[in-house]
């Protein structure tokens, strides 16, 4: 295994090509440490060290801290983790251990997001949403059904109810134009056409 190229990936760390690969980012002091220059050959044995020792701890302690600050998926993790430079196997290791140790959990990620979010947005923006962190449709559509089940969230008539009432729109007096302007509001919402209709009474589409 020879080193082909050392390039800056910061002020602090450098991106380590192995045989015209990109192997691994350590820090500067790592470059002497294990004497890493292009051109020479790398030792197996620290190698070795490297890739089962000091880098599966650096993107455990990594993850750590980054699940101190807020809840993380499984893809936002793996992201930050490759945007980080490590090698996917460790990356890979470093999240099945966290799994399983209850650190990462991709339906109680979407349970938290749903109970906190659905108070103003649709179920469809809301599985969207989860969509784009990670969570497929068919685990988050049934987290969310379970929830409302349970009665921990409202329904959409009843949050669109509110939505109403903070814009003091009154479905009742309100004019067909009024109505026709509020339905393509909710509709950008993401909200249901039938809830949509069952509150205000009018369906611009039948």
């Amino acid at each position: 295994m020879t080193v082909t190229e050392i390039k800056p990936k910061n002020k602090s760390k450098y991106i380590i090509c192995i045989d015209e690969k990109v192997a691994f980012v350590l820090y500067k002091g790592d470059l002497n440490h294990y004497h890493l220059n292009p051109g020479e050959e790398v030792e197996s044995k620290e190698y070795e060290e490297i890739m089962k020792e000091v880098l599966p701890k650096r993107a455990l302690d990594r993850s750590y801290k980054l699940l101190m600050s807020r809840d993380y998926t499984v893809k936002q993790l793996k992201d930050k983790l490759i945007g980080d430079g490590y090698p996917m196997q460790i990356i890979e290791d470093t999240i099945e251990k966290l799994k399983n140790e209850k650190y990462l959990d991709d339906e109680r990620f979407a349970e938290n997001y749903i109970f906190w979010k659905s108070k103003t947005k649709s179920r469809k923006r809301m599985i969207m949403d989860l969509k784009q962190r990670g969570i497929e449709f068919d685990a988050s559509s049934n987290v969310y059904d379970e929830l409302l089940e349970k009665n921990d969230i409202d329904n959409e008539e009843t949050i669109i109810l509110a939505f109403l009432a903070k814009k003091g729109f009154a479905p009742d007096s309100a004019t067909y134009e009024e109505k026709q302007k509020m339905t393509q509001t909710l509709l950008r919402k993401g909200f249901s056409f039938d809830s949509i209709h069952n509150i205000l009474g009018y369906f611009p589409f039948s």
